[in-house]
């Protein structure tokens, strides 16, 4: 009798252990490029800060992706709660294959991140100075690609005028430019921070250009409609990471370190200048969650001229506000 009470007893364990992991519901978020470019860095914040438990949420981790389609694929693949990614590969997604996708919130206002940097003794000082010269950007159809098209177009020349070289990795641009490989290389933050004292800044993207959408939050409508709570807390997390690295930069660039293997000090440079500068039009590089549909039809027109996008779509009619509180809820017509 003892031992039938002790199996039974373990076996209520077991089930009570298992409705304690469902009812805890364990989530992953999947960020473009974490631990390497910018825009992962409020999700570091919001992790170390317990952000995320102030909203009954258990997030275990934050898959990192190599960008471009790859964050978007892991979403509808492995019934993630929640993906941090450029507008258009989810765009692409839509459009190619009909993915049940929401666009529930945007993450990154602007394109403030990029910087044009020359040597220090290159003759090249204004956009004029750009015909004949190349310029480098990462990979075909990329963001750093879309802007220099906008780079040459702005400057009144002709794509034939500038000689566009793919480099892949930022470290393979700066080489480059170092060994007269490239006249001109577009670097994105930390890099340009990182290695500002051997260059010369040509052109602040954020001085040129105004917002241009960086990325968005998008769920699939599985999650939407069975974990929306879920959605809802991952945005505030974001929001209340943004907030504490604005008024506390110090202390998040020592968080933000550890998992970025870099210098504190570094870290708090590249945290400033984002905070500190805003685009033409007003906008900051981090978004609380609202929506910013000048930014997001300006990537959007860019990438149609550009080749990213083969046919236009209209990204309005995959939004879904409803996960955002009331005073970041925004008219997007």
């Amino acid at each position: 009798m003892i031992k039938i009470k002790w199996l039974l007893s373990l076996a209520l364990a077991g089930i009570l252990s298992v409705a304690g992991v469902n009812a805890s519901q364990a989530e992953q978020i999947v960020v473009a490029n974490y631990g390497s470019s910018v825009n992962g860095m409020p999700w570091v914040v919001a992790l170390e800060k317990g952000f995320f438990k102030e909203q009954d949420l258990d997030i275990t981790g934050i898959i990192g992706s190599q960008g471009g389609s790859s964050e978007v694929r892991n979403l509808i693949a492995g019934d993630l709660a929640y993906a941090d990614s450029a507008l258009v590969p989810i765009l692409t997604a839509i459009k190619a294959g009909g993915s049940d996708l929401k666009i529930v919130s945007e993450n990154g206002h602007t394109t403030t991140q990029f910087v044009w940097i020359v040597m220090p003794n290159s003759p090249i000082k204004t956009m004029a100075d750009l015909k004949g010269k190349s310029i480098s950007f990462t990979t075909p159809l990329s963001t750093s690609q879309i802007l220099n098209n906008m780079l040459v177009k702005k400057a009144g020349l002709a794509q034939g005028d500038v000689k566009l070289v793919s480099t892949g990795a930022y470290g393979a641009a700066l080489t480059a430019l170092q060994n007269n490989g490239i006249d001109v290389a577009l670097v994105a933050e930390p890099v340009y921070t990182l290695n500002k004292d051997k260059f010369r800044p040509l052109f602040f993207s954020r001085d040129i250009f105004p917002a241009i959408s960086s990325t968005v939050g998008v769920t699939s409508a599985k999650v939407a409609n069975d974990r929306p709570d879920a959605i809802r807390g991952i945005i505030l997390a974001h929001r209340k990471a943004v907030e504490f690295m604005k008024a506390n930069p110090k202390e998040s660039a020592q968080m933000i370190a550890k998992v970025y293997k870099m210098d504190p000090g570094i870290v708090e440079q590249v945290i400033t200048e984002l905070m500190d500068h805003n685009t033409s039009d007003g906008q900051p590089f981090y978004s609380l969650g609202d929506l910013y549909p000048k930014g997001m039809d300006a990537i959007v027109d860019a990438s149609l001229e550009a080749g990213a996008l083969k046919d236009k779509v209209d990204w309005r009619q995959y939004v879904d506000q409803s996960f955002l509180p009331d005073d970041l809820k925004r008219d997007i017509k």
